[in-house]
């Protein structure tokens, strides 16, 4: 039969020879389990979140081209997200998330039966916002631009990233497209799927360094 130690005979057995010692007064010793850390979201999300562009740029180009095969188009739309996830304080995978998840075909010029417009489907009453320079939401920047703005903006305003997605896809009241509570758990797989290449990219990158 194998023996089986557990954490209570081990302190026993420790016991056992403090007290056979010549200083009976001695305290008995105590083992201490190190603390181990588990990673959640958030960590994965302050990790991201602390990239440069130039980390982050490569691994958006990766994803992107599982969905074109237009290498110009892939490129700047991964310079788009990765300078509008720093500018506006949103992250590069969530925004890659959303514009997938509205646009797989990642065609700029798509329109929606609603007339939402480009390649994270923007409404044209959201266009011309100054921060973004061009009202034209066919252009790759300036739709990745207010795409984001609006995502940034359903951030601040909602107490939870679900919240604002629904928000972002009309889903308040849920009548607007079929199923459309379903948007956020889509979205939110495609962002950790996003994030975990991203970071175990890097890190590959940072050990080869």
């Amino acid at each position: 039969m194998h023996a089986i130690v557990t954490t209570a005979m081990v302190s026993w057995v420790l016991g056992m020879m403090v007290g056979s010692s010549s200083s009976p007064s001695a305290p008995a010793a105590v083992i201490v389990a190190p603390r181990v850390h588990v990673a959640t979201a958030s960590d994965s999300l302050r990790a991201e979140s602390a990239l440069h562009a130039t980390l982050l740029r490569p691994q958006l180009e990766v994803y992107f081209s599982r969905f074109s095969g237009d290498r110009a188009l892939v490129r700047r739309i991964s310079r788009a997200v990765a300078r509008e996830a720093q500018r506006q304080q949103v992250p590069a995978s969530l925004i890659a998330a959303v514009l997938v998840t509205e646009n797989t075909t990642l065609k700029p010029e798509a329109r929606s039966s609603v007339g939402a417009l480009g390649l994270m489907q923007v409404m044209p009453m959201h266009a011309g916002a100054a921060l973004c320079g061009s009202s034209d939401l066919t252009d790759v920047d300036s739709n990745i631009c207010h795409g984001t703005m609006i995502l940034a903006r359903n951030l601040r305003r909602t107490p939870t990233t679900t919240a604002a997605l629904l928000r972002y896809n009309g889903c308040v009241r849920g009548t607007n497209t079929p199923d459309c509570h379903r948007y956020p758990s889509k979205v939110l797989v495609r962002a950790g799927k996003v994030r975990q290449q991203i970071l175990s990219s890097t890190n590959t990158l940072e050990t080869e360094g």
